[in-house]
Formats: structure tokens, sequence, C-alpha cells
């Protein structure tokens, strides 16, 4: 017999934040403009494949770094998402520029 180990939303989020190692990020390394990469597989029943975008709002309170999309998000019903709460290490930095690879 074969086992499968299936992991959950919240363990992909957990092996992302030891890879890219942001369980010391901080509210206050993620300034208004700041351009990033979301890393976290799922957040709120919303789930995530690697968005990029910049930061638009920093509360510095719970799930208050505002991530506007590069490229909104469409879902079948017709919605469009063009934005979305995350907490520092739900996300990395982006030191390049996505569309061009520099």
């Amino acid at each position: 017999m074969i086992k499968v180990k299936s992991k959950s939303v919240w363990d992909i989020n957990e092996e992302a934040k030891d890879k890219y190692n942001t369980r010391n990020n901080k509210f206050s390394d993620f300034p208004i403009g700041t351009k990033v990469k979301v890393i976290c597989a799922g957040q709120d029943m919303h789930f995530f494949y690697g968005e990029t975008g910049v930061i638009i709002k920093n509360s510095g309170q719970y799930l208050g770094i505002i991530v506007q999309f590069d490229k909104p998000r469409y879902f079948k019903n017709g919605a469009k998402q063009e934005s979305f709460n995350f907490a520092p290490d739900d996300l990395i930095k982006m030191d390049y520029c996505p569309y061009c690879g520099r």
C-alpha cells in the first residue's frame, strides 16, 4: 500500500517561512512602495501562487500590510481582486524587476 502524506495550507506556509527566512520580518521592513512577492499559500480562505505587487498601506498591525497585485486576480464567478492584506512573514522583498529579470 502506498502512503501519501498530505500537507495543510498551514504546513506549506510554515515551510515557505523557513525557506525564505521571513519569521523575523517586521512591519517596519515594508514601507509603502516596496515591491514584494507573496510567499504564503493561503490567508483567510484566499489562496496565493507567488503573486507580486507593491505595498500600498501598512498599518503596523495584524495583517495590516496591503499589497496591490501587479496583475489582478480573476475568479470564475467574475470577481476581481486587486489587493489583499498580509502579515510581514507572508512576504519577501523583491530586489529585481519581475518584468525584465534585473
